[in-house]
Protein backbone atom coordinates (compact mmCIF):
# COMPACT_ATOMS: atom_id res chain seq x y z
CA UNK A 1 0.00 0.00 0.00
CA UNK A 2 0.96 3.25 -0.76
CA UNK A 3 1.78 5.43 2.24
CA UNK A 4 3.00 8.53 1.10
CA UNK A 5 1.14 11.25 -1.15
CA UNK A 6 1.82 12.85 -4.85
CA UNK A 7 3.02 16.78 -3.73
CA UNK A 8 0.84 19.06 -5.32
CA UNK A 9 3.17 20.23 -8.41
CA UNK A 10 3.82 16.41 -8.59
CA UNK A 11 -0.23 15.70 -8.55
CA UNK A 12 -0.88 18.91 -11.19
CA UNK A 13 1.80 17.16 -13.93
CA UNK A 14 0.10 13.46 -13.64
CA UNK A 15 -3.34 15.13 -14.63
CA UNK A 16 -1.81 16.56 -17.54
CA UNK A 17 0.05 14.25 -18.42
CA UNK A 18 -1.39 11.17 -18.13
CA UNK A 19 -5.06 12.09 -16.92
CA UNK A 20 -5.22 14.81 -19.75
CA UNK A 21 -5.86 12.18 -22.24
CA UNK A 22 -8.44 10.78 -20.48
CA UNK A 23 -9.98 13.55 -17.90
CA UNK A 24 -9.42 16.68 -19.49
CA UNK A 25 -10.28 15.40 -22.97
CA UNK A 26 -13.14 12.87 -21.85
CA UNK A 27 -14.67 16.28 -20.78
CA UNK A 28 -14.06 17.89 -24.14
CA UNK A 29 -16.22 15.02 -25.95
CA UNK A 30 -18.77 14.93 -23.71
CA UNK A 31 -19.68 18.49 -24.91
CA UNK A 32 -21.85 19.62 -27.81
CA UNK A 33 -21.43 22.09 -30.54
CA UNK A 34 -23.01 25.29 -30.39
CA UNK A 35 -23.65 26.84 -33.58
CA UNK A 36 -22.33 29.89 -34.82
CA UNK A 37 -23.77 30.59 -37.77
CA UNK A 38 -20.45 30.75 -39.90
CA UNK A 39 -20.07 29.23 -43.28
CA UNK A 40 -17.23 27.41 -42.39
CA UNK A 41 -18.43 25.00 -39.95
CA UNK A 42 -17.66 21.92 -41.01
CA UNK A 43 -20.26 18.63 -41.69
CA UNK A 44 -18.34 15.83 -40.48
CA UNK A 45 -19.49 12.99 -42.64
CA UNK A 46 -16.40 10.42 -41.26
CA UNK A 47 -16.95 7.65 -38.88
CA UNK A 48 -15.04 9.72 -36.17
CA UNK A 49 -14.43 6.32 -33.94
CA UNK A 50 -13.28 4.15 -36.65
CA UNK A 51 -10.88 7.10 -37.76
CA UNK A 52 -9.86 7.45 -34.17
CA UNK A 53 -9.60 3.82 -33.30
CA UNK A 54 -8.33 2.89 -36.44
CA UNK A 55 -4.68 5.02 -35.87
CA UNK A 56 -2.23 1.84 -35.67
CA UNK A 57 0.14 3.37 -33.47
CA UNK A 58 1.23 7.25 -32.48
CA UNK A 59 4.69 8.36 -32.14
CA UNK A 60 5.18 12.00 -31.00
CA UNK A 61 6.78 14.41 -28.71
CA UNK A 62 4.30 15.46 -25.98
CA UNK A 63 4.99 18.55 -24.52
CA UNK A 64 3.09 19.83 -21.12
CA UNK A 65 3.27 23.41 -19.65
CA UNK A 66 1.78 24.38 -16.37
CA UNK A 67 1.36 27.93 -15.69
CA UNK A 68 0.12 30.04 -12.70
CA UNK A 69 -0.80 33.44 -12.63
CA UNK A 70 0.99 34.00 -16.17
CA UNK A 71 4.23 31.96 -14.79
CA UNK A 72 5.66 29.00 -16.07
CA UNK A 73 5.41 26.44 -13.10
CA UNK A 74 6.70 23.59 -14.93
CA UNK A 75 7.72 22.23 -18.76
CA UNK A 76 7.90 18.90 -19.78
CA UNK A 77 8.89 16.87 -23.06
CA UNK A 78 8.33 13.64 -22.92
CA UNK A 79 9.05 10.83 -25.98
CA UNK A 80 5.31 9.08 -26.44
CA UNK A 81 4.09 6.13 -27.92
CA UNK A 82 0.23 5.19 -27.58
CA UNK A 83 -3.01 3.29 -29.26
CA UNK A 84 -5.67 5.36 -29.52
CA UNK A 85 -8.67 3.59 -28.13
CA UNK A 86 -7.10 1.48 -25.62
CA UNK A 87 -5.27 3.93 -22.43
CA UNK A 88 -2.35 2.02 -23.64
CA UNK A 89 0.63 4.68 -23.47
CA UNK A 90 4.37 5.29 -22.76
CA UNK A 91 6.00 8.52 -22.29
CA UNK A 92 9.80 9.03 -21.06
CA UNK A 93 10.96 12.40 -19.83
CA UNK A 94 12.87 14.21 -22.63
CA UNK A 95 13.70 17.01 -20.51
CA UNK A 96 11.97 18.82 -17.61
CA UNK A 97 12.39 22.16 -15.40
CA UNK A 98 10.75 20.03 -12.05
CA UNK A 99 11.29 17.05 -10.66
CA UNK A 100 9.29 14.20 -12.22
CA UNK A 101 8.52 10.40 -12.97
CA UNK A 102 11.45 9.33 -15.07
CA UNK A 103 8.83 7.01 -16.80
CA UNK A 104 4.99 6.55 -17.12
CA UNK A 105 3.78 3.17 -18.67
CA UNK A 106 0.02 2.25 -18.82
CA UNK A 107 -0.98 -0.93 -20.40
CA UNK A 108 -4.83 0.14 -20.23
CA UNK A 109 -5.59 -1.14 -17.38
CA UNK A 110 -3.17 -0.20 -14.83
CA UNK A 111 -0.49 2.43 -14.98
CA UNK A 112 2.97 2.49 -13.69
CA UNK A 113 5.30 5.64 -12.13
CA UNK A 114 8.72 5.04 -12.24
CA UNK A 115 11.24 7.00 -9.93
CA UNK A 116 14.70 6.39 -11.37
CA UNK A 117 16.48 8.23 -8.50
CA UNK A 118 14.74 6.05 -5.41
CA UNK A 119 14.20 3.11 -7.40
CA UNK A 120 10.80 2.97 -7.34
CA UNK A 121 7.26 2.71 -8.88
CA UNK A 122 4.35 3.03 -7.68
CA UNK A 123 1.07 1.22 -9.79
CA UNK A 124 -2.06 2.59 -9.92
CA UNK A 125 -5.86 0.96 -11.69
CA UNK A 126 -7.03 2.75 -14.43
CA UNK A 127 -10.43 3.35 -15.05
CA UNK A 128 -11.19 3.00 -18.94
CA UNK A 129 -11.89 6.42 -19.45
CA UNK A 130 -9.57 6.17 -22.62
CA UNK A 131 -10.96 3.25 -23.91
CA UNK A 132 -14.45 5.35 -24.31
CA UNK A 133 -12.29 8.44 -25.73
CA UNK A 134 -13.64 7.39 -29.06
CA UNK A 135 -17.48 6.97 -28.73
CA UNK A 136 -17.41 10.57 -27.09
CA UNK A 137 -15.14 11.78 -30.08
CA UNK A 138 -18.03 10.70 -32.02
CA UNK A 139 -20.90 11.98 -30.14
CA UNK A 140 -18.79 14.91 -30.44
CA UNK A 141 -19.10 15.63 -33.75
CA UNK A 142 -22.30 14.24 -34.08
CA UNK A 143 -23.12 17.06 -32.05
CA UNK A 144 -21.24 19.51 -34.55
CA UNK A 145 -23.39 17.81 -37.26
CA UNK A 146 -26.92 18.85 -35.82
CA UNK A 147 -26.17 22.17 -34.60
CA UNK A 148 -25.64 22.86 -38.15
CA UNK A 149 -28.51 21.35 -39.37
CA UNK A 150 -30.28 23.88 -36.79
CA UNK A 151 -29.00 26.96 -38.77
CA UNK A 152 -29.51 29.35 -35.60
CA UNK A 153 -26.95 31.88 -34.79
CA UNK A 154 -27.82 32.03 -31.02
CA UNK A 155 -25.02 29.78 -28.96
CA UNK A 156 -27.13 26.88 -27.01
CA UNK A 157 -26.13 26.27 -23.90
CA UNK A 158 -24.24 23.10 -22.55
CA UNK A 159 -24.26 22.00 -19.00
CA UNK A 160 -20.81 22.42 -17.15
CA UNK A 161 -18.74 19.11 -17.45
CA UNK A 162 -15.75 17.71 -15.65
CA UNK A 163 -12.32 19.22 -16.38
CA UNK A 164 -9.86 18.33 -13.74
CA UNK A 165 -10.23 15.03 -11.33
CA UNK A 166 -11.32 15.79 -7.86
CA UNK A 167 -7.77 15.45 -6.61
CA UNK A 168 -6.80 18.25 -7.27
CA UNK A 169 -9.92 20.42 -6.51
CA UNK A 170 -12.43 22.03 -7.66
CA UNK A 171 -11.36 24.46 -10.57
CA UNK A 172 -14.57 26.46 -10.67
CA UNK A 173 -17.70 26.33 -8.65
CA UNK A 174 -20.32 27.37 -11.66
CA UNK A 175 -24.10 26.91 -11.64
CA UNK A 176 -24.06 28.29 -15.31
CA UNK A 177 -24.32 26.90 -18.33
CA UNK A 178 -21.14 26.53 -20.63
CA UNK A 179 -21.48 26.91 -24.03
CA UNK A 180 -19.22 25.53 -27.05
CA UNK A 181 -17.78 27.09 -30.33
CA UNK A 182 -16.32 26.42 -33.26
CA UNK A 183 -13.54 28.44 -34.46
CA UNK A 184 -12.31 26.96 -37.68
CA UNK A 185 -9.14 25.21 -38.41
CA UNK A 186 -5.20 25.98 -37.08
CA UNK A 187 -2.16 24.17 -38.24
CA UNK A 188 -0.59 22.57 -35.00
CA UNK A 189 3.01 21.44 -36.26
CA UNK A 190 2.05 21.54 -39.67
CA UNK A 191 -1.20 19.07 -39.46
CA UNK A 192 -4.67 21.02 -40.18
CA UNK A 193 -7.10 20.99 -36.96
CA UNK A 194 -10.56 21.77 -35.87
CA UNK A 195 -10.50 24.28 -33.19
CA UNK A 196 -13.34 23.73 -30.51
CA UNK A 197 -13.18 26.46 -27.41
CA UNK A 198 -15.53 25.93 -24.50
CA UNK A 199 -16.41 29.02 -21.71
CA UNK A 200 -19.13 29.77 -19.56
CA UNK A 201 -22.13 30.78 -20.62
CA UNK A 202 -21.83 34.12 -18.94
CA UNK A 203 -18.47 34.30 -20.19
CA UNK A 204 -16.91 34.65 -16.94
CA UNK A 205 -12.86 33.73 -16.96
CA UNK A 206 -13.45 30.98 -14.41
CA UNK A 207 -13.01 28.39 -17.11
CA UNK A 208 -12.40 27.69 -20.66
CA UNK A 209 -10.89 24.93 -22.68
CA UNK A 210 -9.60 24.87 -26.08
CA UNK A 211 -9.06 21.48 -28.31
CA UNK A 212 -6.90 20.82 -31.90
CA UNK A 213 -8.67 17.59 -32.94
CA UNK A 214 -6.81 16.72 -36.64
CA UNK A 215 -9.33 16.67 -39.45
CA UNK A 216 -8.07 13.64 -41.02
CA UNK A 217 -7.21 11.24 -37.73
CA UNK A 218 -9.26 12.93 -35.37
CA UNK A 219 -6.37 12.22 -33.20
CA UNK A 220 -6.53 15.49 -30.60
CA UNK A 221 -2.90 17.44 -31.39
CA UNK A 222 -3.70 20.24 -28.33
CA UNK A 223 -5.09 20.52 -25.76
CA UNK A 224 -5.34 23.81 -23.85
CA UNK A 225 -7.24 24.31 -20.14
CA UNK A 226 -7.76 27.15 -17.69
CA UNK A 227 -9.44 27.52 -14.93
CA UNK A 228 -9.40 29.89 -11.84
CA UNK A 229 -9.33 28.81 -8.05
CA UNK A 230 -8.86 31.10 -5.12
CA UNK A 231 -7.77 34.17 -7.36
CA UNK A 232 -5.04 31.79 -8.80
CA UNK A 233 -5.58 31.58 -13.05
CA UNK A 234 -3.78 28.03 -13.60
CA UNK A 235 -3.26 27.12 -17.66
CA UNK A 236 -2.66 23.42 -18.65
CA UNK A 237 -1.30 23.08 -22.06
CA UNK A 238 -0.54 19.52 -24.12
CA UNK A 239 0.98 19.30 -27.23
CA UNK A 240 2.01 16.47 -29.88
CA UNK A 241 4.76 17.52 -32.42
CA UNK A 242 6.41 15.16 -34.88
CA UNK A 243 3.40 13.19 -34.99
CA UNK A 244 3.85 9.65 -36.68
CA UNK A 245 0.63 7.67 -37.11
CA UNK A 246 -0.15 3.77 -37.69
CA UNK A 247 3.65 3.06 -36.80
CA UNK A 248 2.48 -0.55 -35.11
CA UNK A 249 3.80 -0.03 -31.66
CA UNK A 250 4.23 -3.39 -30.08
CA UNK A 251 2.56 -4.53 -26.90
CA UNK A 252 6.21 -4.87 -25.64
CA UNK A 253 6.47 -0.68 -25.14
CA UNK A 254 3.42 -1.04 -22.44
CA UNK A 255 4.86 -3.36 -20.80
CA UNK A 256 7.44 -2.08 -17.58
CA UNK A 257 10.30 -3.13 -18.13
CA UNK A 258 11.93 -1.25 -14.45
CA UNK A 259 15.26 -2.79 -13.21
CA UNK A 260 14.52 -6.30 -11.07
CA UNK A 261 15.48 -4.35 -7.87
CA UNK A 262 12.83 -1.55 -8.06
CA UNK A 263 10.55 -1.40 -5.78
CA UNK A 264 6.78 -1.38 -6.69
CA UNK A 265 3.82 -0.15 -4.56
CA UNK A 266 0.16 0.03 -5.53
CA UNK A 267 -2.96 1.54 -3.43
CA UNK A 268 -5.21 -0.97 -2.34
CA UNK A 269 -8.19 -1.23 -5.23
CA UNK A 270 -11.04 -2.76 -5.14
CA UNK A 271 -12.48 -5.25 -6.92
CA UNK A 272 -14.57 -4.77 -9.31
CA UNK A 273 -16.85 -6.39 -11.95
CA UNK A 274 -19.07 -5.34 -14.81
CA UNK A 275 -22.33 -7.08 -16.39
CA UNK A 276 -24.65 -5.93 -19.36
CA UNK A 277 -27.94 -6.12 -17.03
CA UNK A 278 -29.31 -5.04 -14.04
CA UNK A 279 -30.64 -8.38 -13.56
CA UNK A 280 -27.35 -10.05 -13.75
CA UNK A 281 -25.94 -7.53 -11.10
CA UNK A 282 -29.16 -8.71 -9.13
CA UNK A 283 -28.33 -12.24 -9.00
CA UNK A 284 -24.68 -11.17 -7.98
CA UNK A 285 -25.16 -9.23 -5.37
CA UNK A 286 -26.67 -9.39 -2.13
CA UNK A 287 -27.04 -5.36 -2.38
CA UNK A 288 -30.49 -3.73 -3.10
CA UNK A 289 -29.51 -2.25 -7.12
CA UNK A 290 -31.32 1.61 -7.04
CA UNK A 291 -34.05 1.57 -9.33
CA UNK A 292 -33.49 5.15 -10.71
CA UNK A 293 -36.17 6.86 -13.19
CA UNK A 294 -34.14 8.02 -15.80
CA UNK A 295 -34.13 10.63 -18.47
CA UNK A 296 -35.70 9.53 -21.91
CA UNK A 297 -33.68 8.97 -24.68
CA UNK A 298 -30.92 7.16 -21.74
CA UNK A 299 -29.95 3.51 -22.31
CA UNK A 300 -28.13 1.55 -19.33
CA UNK A 301 -24.17 0.73 -20.15
CA UNK A 302 -23.02 -1.20 -18.08
CA UNK A 303 -23.68 -2.59 -14.52
CA UNK A 304 -20.77 -3.13 -11.64
CA UNK A 305 -20.48 -4.11 -8.76
CA UNK A 306 -17.40 -3.47 -6.51
CA UNK A 307 -15.88 -5.39 -3.86
CA UNK A 308 -13.20 -4.19 -1.06
CA UNK A 309 -12.85 -1.77 2.11
CA UNK A 310 -15.43 0.36 -0.20
CA UNK A 311 -18.47 -2.19 -1.49
CA UNK A 312 -20.94 -1.12 -3.86
CA UNK A 313 -22.76 -1.46 -7.09
CA UNK A 314 -23.35 1.30 -9.94
CA UNK A 315 -25.01 1.87 -13.04
CA UNK A 316 -24.27 3.80 -15.75
CA UNK A 317 -26.47 5.29 -18.65
CA UNK A 318 -26.00 7.10 -21.93
CA UNK A 319 -27.58 9.18 -24.75
CA UNK A 320 -25.33 10.61 -27.59
CA UNK A 321 -24.43 13.20 -26.38
CA UNK A 322 -24.07 12.96 -22.11
CA UNK A 323 -23.48 10.09 -19.64
CA UNK A 324 -25.40 9.36 -15.64
CA UNK A 325 -24.16 7.80 -13.60
CA UNK A 326 -26.16 6.10 -9.87
CA UNK A 327 -23.58 4.64 -7.59
CA UNK A 328 -24.49 2.89 -3.87
CA UNK A 329 -21.54 1.91 -1.51
CA UNK A 330 -21.40 1.40 2.08
CA UNK A 331 -19.68 4.39 3.27
CA UNK A 332 -20.64 5.73 6.69
CA UNK A 333 -22.86 8.97 6.67
CA UNK A 334 -21.76 12.33 5.99
CA UNK A 335 -22.21 14.82 9.16
CA UNK A 336 -21.18 17.69 7.20
CA UNK A 337 -25.12 18.02 4.89
CA UNK A 338 -27.12 18.89 8.23
CA UNK A 339 -27.53 22.37 6.96
CA UNK A 340 -27.99 21.63 2.70
CA UNK A 341 -30.69 23.25 1.04
CA UNK A 342 -31.60 20.17 -1.12
CA UNK A 343 -33.08 17.11 0.32
CA UNK A 344 -33.65 13.70 -0.75
CA UNK A 345 -35.99 11.49 1.27
CA UNK A 346 -36.03 13.81 4.01
CA UNK A 347 -32.34 13.80 4.31
CA UNK A 348 -29.33 16.56 3.33
CA UNK A 349 -27.55 16.16 0.21
CA UNK A 350 -24.65 17.13 -1.04
CA UNK A 351 -25.07 18.89 -4.53
CA UNK A 352 -22.07 19.87 -6.47
CA UNK A 353 -22.77 22.48 -9.14
CA UNK A 354 -19.35 22.50 -10.94
CA UNK A 355 -17.68 21.27 -13.96
CA UNK A 356 -18.62 17.48 -12.88
CA UNK A 357 -22.18 18.37 -11.25
CA UNK A 358 -23.01 15.83 -8.75
CA UNK A 359 -25.50 14.76 -5.75
CA UNK A 360 -24.82 12.65 -2.89
CA UNK A 361 -26.52 11.61 -0.03
CA UNK A 362 -26.87 9.45 3.06
CA UNK A 363 -29.48 7.01 4.12
CA UNK A 364 -28.89 3.93 7.35
CA UNK A 365 -26.50 1.96 6.00
CA UNK A 366 -25.36 3.38 2.64
CA UNK A 367 -24.66 6.35 0.60
CA UNK A 368 -25.38 7.59 -2.48
CA UNK A 369 -24.18 9.41 -5.72
CA UNK A 370 -25.56 10.46 -8.83
CA UNK A 371 -23.48 11.59 -11.02
CA UNK A 372 -23.45 13.48 -14.80
CA UNK A 373 -21.44 14.40 -18.22
CA UNK A 374 -23.35 17.04 -20.15
CA UNK A 375 -26.14 16.71 -17.73
CA UNK A 376 -27.64 19.55 -15.14
CA UNK A 377 -27.55 19.36 -11.22
CA UNK A 378 -31.44 19.65 -11.33
CA UNK A 379 -32.05 17.16 -13.91
CA UNK A 380 -29.19 15.07 -11.18
CA UNK A 381 -31.45 15.59 -8.11
CA UNK A 382 -34.41 14.31 -9.79
CA UNK A 383 -33.12 11.13 -10.90
CA UNK A 384 -31.47 11.21 -6.83
CA UNK A 385 -35.37 11.74 -5.99
CA UNK A 386 -36.31 8.93 -8.20
CA UNK A 387 -33.94 6.78 -6.02
CA UNK A 388 -34.52 8.15 -2.37
CA UNK A 389 -33.71 5.95 0.77
CA UNK A 390 -35.34 2.29 0.25
CA UNK A 391 -36.66 1.27 3.48
CA UNK A 392 -34.28 -0.40 5.88
CA UNK A 393 -31.51 1.48 4.51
Amino acid sequence: MVTGHLSSERLVLTVATVVVVGVLAVATWSLAFVSTGTADQPQVDADVQQRYEAIDGVNATQTTTIARNGTVASRTAYDAALRPGTGKKRLAVISTTAQRYDLRVSNGSSLWLYDRSRGTATRISLSGAESNRGERLQRLFSRLNMSTATDTTEPQSVEPLPVVPRTEGRPVESTGAMTVSYRGTESVDGREAYVVHVAPANETAAYEQTVWVDTERFFPLQTRTVWTTDGERTVVTTTYTNVSYDTGVSADVFTPDFPEDTTVTAPETPETRTYESVSELEAETEMRVPEPDVPPGYELQSATRTQGRISGVGLRYANRTSLLTVAKYNRPADQTERNASVTIDGRPAQVSRDLTPSVSWSCERYRYTVRGEGVSADRLIAVGQSVGCPAGE
